[in-house]
């Protein structure tokens, strides 16, 4: 069976890590730090043991505040508060190598220019100034510190959260303008060096952390300082502490997100493979990071060397795909990275050694379940099991993640291994094919029959498939009501490769093959249908008297109705007359060509009186049935097609019927321009028009090669000179047009023909 086909197909809201609602716009998430974390006591940087710091200047501080004060308001006196501490309290801090009056000043001075809404670029080089003090001088207030800029670098949308202290009375701001200054002051570069020591406590990395990511949020300047001397390589490191993870996942996204360069250095230093690898242990399922995780795998579609991948890979992917209650954005990304990796041959293997197919397919399943409305108190636990309802705009996103997965299933379903793997017809894999052919989702239609269409690829398999589980049946009854093209053709190229096994044709025209497809004939809107069908149907007559007499059948029974003069090859021909569309036109030509071929065959000629009955009908009921064949012959697109309608014409001339039809066919021009190039071997086989080639409209054709077209020249002239000879033999005296006057014997006597104008 080797002419068998293989059948084929078409950012983040604003977010805490502490449980935040997302909304449905993509911006950065702003990290804020957790209300369960403490101030005090703190770690040190270097090992030594705790100390308790006491935080009653700060408080002090923070009580002069307005209830209705901004959270960047309040962050140079928060700051003067702990430097303050700092210096009385623990005795960490030496202001004067700085010049305390400097700090001081510079403090007060930037409260003032933040009330008036201005930024104090200059107070923060001074606040990095005593930062870095205190980080030498391992001071345990260093935490609080971190933590006012941690806060002041996030937007406004969350309760501010300034040394951990939580006001409900506290108002929302757009501390967000300090994400540009925090990196002109060297704050960001500060803190970048905090999480590249190896020695910070877990709660000062988790501020640096925050900072880091708040101040990168679509900001490309201070994700520039981050990738300058990879500095990103710090903040991958991270993710092996479980502590921060749900913390470092969204930094990670926000520095990476629209900015290559970061992406870019992320690949480098592995940080696909680490999150394919967190996905792996789950310890970030339940956790609103989640999100920021899958987004990040998405990201990297496209740039990422899946052969870098562990086999399992995929398999990882798909399981949290499949996870319940997931965001469909949270699906769609994990989906989009499996799909990139099942591009590869080598995971499409995989997937059949170990039997994988089927999880592909579990998650088009999971996505077509019954959906519930939002959840009420009365909802009950079977109710609970259902998804809520989707929006328009999620429902189109699965429809294409769909179609992804379906076309990847075609692609695994074309390698000879699937066909190896699941010959038998007895797999669960493949009963749940069978199965979805009996249901009525299209997705689902669509994806059995291309699966279904590549495994019968051997004569054994395509019997089976007809013989035992009745499966034409299935597919006409689909054929028959379906409006899905994808489906139509899918359907179509599978009934073609069932037809392929000569014992298969006389099931399927008696299954009514025939009169299912031939409703995609009375329109030309798809002409990948029409062309589809008419393959199918050609596939059927070749060599097979009895398809050819369902075909030339009569579209009514009733003797008085117009349709009992009518065949379902009038359809054809109808069809050929109104459209436009090469590839449908040559097709409808070969079938025309086919039915000559096969009653003018050895075969036929057994059975001389049904023969004879079908010629009858085929030259009395169609009109123009020779027109087709005039195309082919004209045509520069195909070469083999040309010489299949050489062929026809010389075959269909052995009849006086045939030669009669012929006779209207050739006084056309150009037909009989390329019948005389022909005979004196000057056709132009090659392919003249943009995209030809040398193979029919459903195969790819390459270049011809010299031998191969003296080879195609030297038949077509036989087959040229064999149809005059036929139609000088059955009398037909040709009138040929007015341009031309001789007498077809001084063509094969060689004469030159003589030009001139009535």
């Amino acid at each position: 069976m080797a002419d068998t086909k293989h059948i084929s197909e078409d950012g983040l809201p604003s977010c805490p890590v502490d449980l935040p609602p997302r909304s449905p716009q993509k911006t950065s998430p702003h990290l804020s730090s957790p209300p369960s974390t403490p101030s005090s006591p703190c770690s040190n940087l270097a090992g030594s043991p705790p100390r308790t710091c006491s935080s009653s200047s700060v408080e002090e501080a923070l009580a002069t505040l307005s209830i209705g004060e901004s959270e960047d308001a309040r962050m140079f006196r928060s700051l003067a508060a702990i430097f303050r501490s700092a210096q009385e309290q623990e005795g960490t801090l030496r202001l004067s190598a700085i010049g305390s009056e400097v700090v001081w000043t510079s403090l007060q001075r930037a409260d003032v220019s933040d009330r008036n809404g201005i930024q104090d670029t200059a107070a923060l080089r001074a606040t990095r100034d005593v930062l870095e003090q205190m980080l030498w001088n391992q001071s345990q207030m260093l935490v609080d510190a971190s933590q006012v800029l941690a806060d002041a670098s996030r937007s406004g949308e969350q309760l501010p959260l300034v040394l951990v202290i939580v006001s409900s009375k506290c108002v929302n701001s757009s501390a967000e303008v300090w994400r540009a200054p925090l990196g002109d002051a060297g704050i960001l570069n500060f803190f970048l060096g905090i999480i590249g020591t190896g020695t910070a406590s877990d709660q000062l990395l988790t501020n640096a952390l925050r900072l880091i990511g708040n101040t990168c949020g679509d900001n490309d300047a201070n994700r520039q300082r981050v990738v300058l001397d990879n500095n990103l390589r710090f903040v991958i490191k991270q993710l092996d502490n479980p502590q921060l993870l749900s913390i470092v996942v969204p930094v990670l996204y926000n520095i990476c997100s629209d900015f290559e360069p970061a992406q870019t250095l992320a690949l480098a230093d592995g940080l696909y493979l680490r999150l394919v690898e967190i996905l792996e242990i789950g310890i970030l399922a339940s956790s609103p990071s989640f999100s920021y995780l899958c987004r990040l795998l998405d990201m990297f579609d496209g740039n990422f060397d899946p052969s870098d991948s562990p086999g399992t890979t995929v398999e990882v992917l798909l399981q949290a795909a499949g996870a319940a209650n997931l965001d469909v954005d949270d699906q769609v990304s994990l989906v989009d990275a499996a799909i990139e990796h099942l591009k590869l041959e080598w995971f499409q293997r995989h997937m059949i050694e170990f039997d994988l197919v089927g999880a592909p397919l579990n998650l088009l399943v999971q996505w077509h379940l019954p959906q519930r409305h939002p959840l009420t108190l009365e909802a009950t636990p079977t109710e609970l099991l259902i998804p809520p309802l989707r929006t328009a705009e999620e429902e189109e996103q699965l429809f294409l993640m769909r179609s992804n997965i379906i076309q990847a299933m075609s692609d695994i379903s074309a390698l000879p291994e699937f066909a190896s793997k699941y010959s038998s017809l007895d797999s669960s894999l493949v009963e749940r094919l069978f199965r979805w052919l009996s249901g009525t989702n299209p997705q689902h239609q669509l994806c059995s029959c291309i699966m279904l269409g590549n495994l019968a690829r051997s004569d054994a398999v395509c019997q089976a498939m007809i013989s035992n589980f009745a499966l034409h049946e299935k597919l006409l009854s689909i054929l028959k009501v379906s409006s899905d093209t994808k489906v139509l053709h899918s359907i179509l190229g599978f009934l073609r490769n069932l037809g392929l096994l000569p014992q298969n044709k006389q099931f399927l025209g008696s299954a009514g093959t025939i009169e299912a497809v031939a409703r995609l004939w009375t329109t030309d809107t798809v002409p990948q249908s029409s062309q589809a069908a008419a393959s199918l149907v050609r596939q059927l007559i070749n060599g097979n008297m009895f398809n050819i007499s369902r075909l030339l059948a009569p579209l009514s029974l009733d003797r008085e109705s117009p349709a009992y003069t009518k065949t379902y090859l009038s359809l054809l021909l109808s069809l050929f007359k109104k459209s436009d569309d090469i590839t449908v036109r040559s097709e409808i030509a070969r079938v025309i060509a086919a039915i000559f071929r096969c009653l003018h065959s050895s075969e036929s000629a057994s059975d001389s009186t049904t023969r004879d009955a079908l010629f009858h009908r085929l030259f009395s009921l169609h009109q123009n049935l020779c027109q087709p064949l005039s195309m082919m012959v004209t045509q520069s697109r195909w070469p083999i097609i040309r010489s299949e309608g050489w062929f026809a014409m010389a075959l269909a001339a052995r009849t006086p019927e045939g030669s009669a039809a012929l006779d209207t066919a050739l006084q056309q021009v150009e037909v009989f321009g390329a019948l005389e190039a022909t005979i004196r071997g000057q056709s132009n086989l090659l392919a003249t028009q943009p995209g030809a080639s040398v193979g029919s409209p459903d195969s790819q054709g390459e270049g011809l090669s010299a031998e191969r077209e003296a080879e195609m020249r030297a038949k077509d002239r036989e087959n040229a000179m064999v149809l005059v000879n036929e139609l000088l033999r059955n009398g037909v005296r040709l009138q040929f047009p007015s341009l031309y006057h001789f007498h077809p014997q001084d063509i094969l006597d060689g004469i030159d023909i003589q030009w001139f104008m009535n």
